[in-house]
């Protein structure tokens, strides 16, 4: 009973929190910012407050000066062991050269001759591997795949019902311009004036085709006097966390089957074999 209780309380809770949505916010003004949160975490924002951008440079150089502690510890090591190393081979040849003063001459003179025929041997292998090295392997040429234009009209079509109702699902919650146009010019102001004026409620048209759209108020305003504009812009766009992955899902599938339709393994059935007439 306890893990059935359990079981529920999860499942709650993530449909809880599937059915929040992210949060992008963004003001315009002398100071820009751009936000973006899903319940009370902030993944995004730009700029990044002072703090924190000072906290993590402060982590970020004690991690550096941790691993450059290591790394010295461990050339102080490295060196160590060379060190002791190089004294005992030296140590070594040593005892080598007075082993060899103490022994005959002719030995010595006979040992030399064998080297010597060695060495004639194995030039010319030495030279058959330079230039087996130097030969370079022979380039795979890349086939590239075969694009068409059905193909591309095929993904488009895959892609665009799923990416339309992302597009359709995102919500406009607050929408707030407040536009004073000032220029030196009188007469470049009024011009200014309409040219923005049929922008800007142009574009909210458009957005009220594809978007879910609240707008709280639009002031455009020609100040004939000022000598610089002066805009403050506040825009906030709502999705559903759900609506997201099932449309990134959707389209998933959708791209998947366009693409083993053109790339997918044709397999043929093979032919029945008439019976033998008795």
């Amino acid at each position: 009973m306890t893990g059935w209780i359990i079981f529920g309380i999860v499942l709650l809770v993530l449909i809880w929190i599937f059915t929040r949505s992210v949060t992008i916010t963004g003001i315009y003004d002398k100071n820009p910012e751009l936000r973006i949160r899903i319940l009370c975490f902030t993944l995004v924002k730009v700029p990044p407050d002072p703090e924190k951008q000072r906290r993590k440079a402060e982590k970020k150089a004690r991690k550096e000066a941790a691993k450059a502690r290591k790394e010295a510890k461990k050339q102080y090591k490295e060196y160590q062991k060379t060190h002791n190393g190089a004294n005992h081979r030296l140590l070594e040849l040593a005892e080598e050269e007075n082993k060899a003063a103490d022994g005959n001459t002719d030995s010595g003179d006979t040992a030399k001759e064998p080297d010597k025929e060695k060495q004639e041997d194995t030039a010319p292998q030495k030279t058959k591997a330079a230039k087996a090295s130097k030969e370079k392997p022979p380039k795979k040429k890349s086939k590239l795949p075969d694009i068409s234009f059905d193909m591309i009209r095929d993904y488009i079509n895959s892609a665009s019902p799923p990416i339309k109702r992302l597009f359709k699902k995102i919500r406009i919650t607050d929408l707030y311009i407040d536009w004073v146009i000032g220029s030196e010019d009188a007469a470049a102001t009024a011009l200014k004036y309409g040219g923005i004026c049929a922008a800007i409620y142009s574009l909210l048209e458009f957005l009220k085709a594809f978007f879910s759209v609240k707008i709280r108020e639009v002031n455009i305003e020609a100040d004939f006097e000022a000598e610089k504009d002066d805009i403050f812009a506040y825009i906030t766009l709502k999705l559903r966390i759900s609506t997201a992955v099932g449309c990134v899902m959707w389209l998933a599938v959708r791209v998947l089957k366009t693409y083993l339709r053109y790339n997918g393994k044709q397999t043929k059935a093979a032919p029945r074999r008439r019976r033998a007439r008795a």
